[in-house]
């Protein structure tokens, strides 16, 4: 029980660490300097165009949902650990701080705020997107997917890749439970065999 309490603060710290690595590693890796002004503008038009930079927002506000979704399972573990951390705190009034915590909803509605006031990410965005189209694609290739993305069926695919994806997201998950419930039934058949050795 003890690993199980540990290991949602581990996952979180984790993050943390990529989210650290990425600031320290890859951002100062790529430089507008080293790229052409012409390259930059290319990369600028398309995350523009396909409507990356303008989604920020939308995107800040789903991650603080993803985050709260991998919280919420073991919320309690969590609060726990992290009033266990207020070592200031006599053990009378950590009690007190965890009643106070254990409603999740008021957590989320206030990490919600929080996080949302905190994340910049336009930011984040600008400093992960343009290194990878910068390694990924040639200044030509960045200047036929402005031409594309500027035509009617090239709107048309960034209007509705996100629903496309959304369904196919849908659609292999729907066609792989199956599979992986019929697999996690096998595992558990062949321990219980194991149990009449």
């Amino acid at each position: 029980m003890q690993n199980r309490k540990i290991l949602p603060i581990q996952q979180i710290r984790r993050i943390g660490a990529a989210i650290l690595a990425v600031s320290v590693l890859v951002l100062p890796a790529w430089s507008e300097a080293e790229v052409t002004e012409s390259k930059q503008e290319m990369i600028r038009q398309l995350l523009t165009i396909a409507g990356i930079v303008g989604m920020a927002e939308q995107m800040r506000d789903q991650q603080s949902v993803v985050e709260l979704m991998r919280m919420q399972p073991n919320y309690h573990e969590m609060m726990e650990w992290a009033t266990s951390e207020q070592t200031d705190l006599s053990e009378a009034d950590r009690q007190l701080l965890l009643a106070r915590l254990e409603d999740f909803d008021a957590f989320a509605e206030r990490y919600r705020a929080l996080f949302n006031e905190r994340l910049d990410f336009s930011a984040i965005i600008e400093a992960v997107y343009p290194p990878l189209y910068d390694k990924t694609f040639s200044e030509e290739e960045l200047r036929q997917m402005v031409t594309f993305y500027r035509t009617p069926v090239g709107r048309k695919s960034i209007e509705v890749m996100p629903s496309l994806m959304q369904q196919a997201a849908e659609g292999i998950e729907g066609a792989v439970r199956p599979l992986a419930i019929g697999v996690v039934h096998e595992v558990v058949a062949e321990q219980r065999a194991k149990l009449a050795d």
